[in-house]
């Protein structure tokens, strides 16, 4: 029996419906196909962090009073050099390991370090980079050696340029509506906050470091090892140098440290009397004024004063003018005290003299965690030779993107000797 033009025209939207019902089966299991895919990717990422803060022989490690990398970060640090020599100049190699046997066996341990069957394959024509792996126990030196990355509040910068709001001063305080029951119906007064906001912007920042060297299997680890402590301690010390004495200039990127935001904000800034040019100006009543200019709730808020550790022997005669002892030097774990308060040695501050150091930073007293220490992405550690090809030397570069901001006007306050 043929069928009516009006049975085909049903029977065609039957067949449209159940294959708009498969469509959309098939899209509800690609959706859920896709919702897993999501888990499992975000389940490697921490699996992959995981490994990246214990792998390698679990980080770093302490032996007497020196920080170590593993001996596999100090290995993978060595690799990329000596397979770099190898790629640019074979013979350069030669030169260095005169030894036929020792440069094989060298060259091969280079490779096995980083997995490599081959010398070309996995090198590109300029650098080598460290494996990722192994960036963050750099990181965790640089955290041992920098008080600004210790102490700071680390942020990290989604973008090249991230907006953070931050109060201003001036803000209304809350008040009482009533007595008891006279304060239940009454209007709730507007209490006025005003912020801005701070715009963070990763600079690049590090430096190239030659390594001129003479290699045999048994140098990658303490090569590495030097490469390691150096590189962190450079990072650490720009980190500081910028935290704490950037005055805004091309020199720092622009970016202003406590000191300079204390003077350009003199409300912040305890300065020495006219003629008072010496660090050993400064007396116990100038670090104690300091601890009134800030914000009172930072007092309870893990306070600190900064100072270069050269300043010992300032604080030291603090204790011959009969008070109760005023400076505690630090025993065992217990840090070294100024009235009680810890005192956290940074290298980069002035240091003591008795000489006149004009407009110098003496001291920084307040809480360093509302410093925020921007950073964008994991330091990036390569090799390469091209840089030096002239002096058959290797280079290493460091480098990473960080800003520094206050993200409170009134939590640091800064002591400067007289400008004249």
């Amino acid at each position: 029996m043929t069928k009516t033009i009006e049975q085909e025209y049903r029977d065609g939207l039957l067949r449209i419906e159940e294959k708009a019902k498969e469509f959309i089966d098939k899209s509800r299991r690609l959706e859920d196909l896709e919702k897993r895919y999501d888990v499992m990717h975000e389940q490697l990422r921490t699996l992959r962090k995981s490994q990246y803060g214990n792998g390698g022989n679990a980080g770093i490690r302490t032996i007497g009073t020196k920080d170590f990398v593993s001996n596999d970060c100090a290995e993978a640090l060595t690799a990329p050099c000596i397979l770099e020599i190898q790629r640019c100049d074979p013979n350069m190699l030669a030169a260095m390991t005169r030894d036929g046997g020792t440069r094989d066996q060298v060259l091969g341990k280079a490779k096995d370090i980083l997995g490599m069957t081959t010398t070309r394959a996995a090198l590109d024509g300029t650098s080598t980079p460290l494996p990722t792996i192994y960036v963050p126990q750099v990181v965790e030196l640089v955290w041992k050696y920098g008080q600004m990355r210790q102490f700071a509040t680390i942020y990290p910068l989604g973008a090249g340029t991230v907006k953070l709001p931050r109060l201003q001063a001036g803000e209304d305080v809350f008040t009482f509506l009533g007595a008891g029951t006279a304060g239940m119906s009454q209007t709730v007064a507007e209490k006025k906050v005003t912020a801005e906001l701070v715009t963070f912007t990763a600079n690049k920042m590090g430096g190239v470091i030659r390594i001129p060297m003479e290699i045999e299997q048994d140098t990658f680890i303490p090569l590495g090892q030097f490469l390691a402590r150096y590189i962190s301690r450079q990072l650490a010390k720009l980190e500081d140098l910028t935290g704490f004495l950037g005055d805004g200039t091309a020199t720092y990127a622009s970016q202003t440290g406590v000191g300079p935001y204390c003077t350009a904000n003199p409300a912040y800034l305890q300065q020495l009397g006219a003629g008072k040019t010496k660090p050993t100006d400064a007396t116990i009543n100038d670090f104690r004024a300091m601890r009134a200019l800030v914000n009172p709730a930072v007092l309870v808020d893990d306070p600190a004063y900064y100072c270069n550790p050269t300043l010992e022997a300032l604080f030291v005669t603090f204790n011959t003018i009969g008070q109760p002892l005023i400076y505690r030097p630090a025993v065992g774990g217990t840090p070294a005290t100024l009235d009680g308060f810890p005192i956290r040695w940074v290298g980069v501050m002035q240091p003591y003299s008795t000489a006149a150091a004009a407009s110098k930073y003496v001291a920084m007293f307040g809480a360093l965690s509302y410093v925020y220490l921007g950073e964008r992405g994991a330091p990036r550690i390569e090799v390469s030779r091209e840089i030096f090809f002239a002096t058959d030397e290797i280079a290493m570069r460091a480098l990473e993107r960080i800003d520094v901001e206050m993200m409170a006007i009134d939590a640091m306050s800064a002591l400067k000797t007289a400008a004249a």
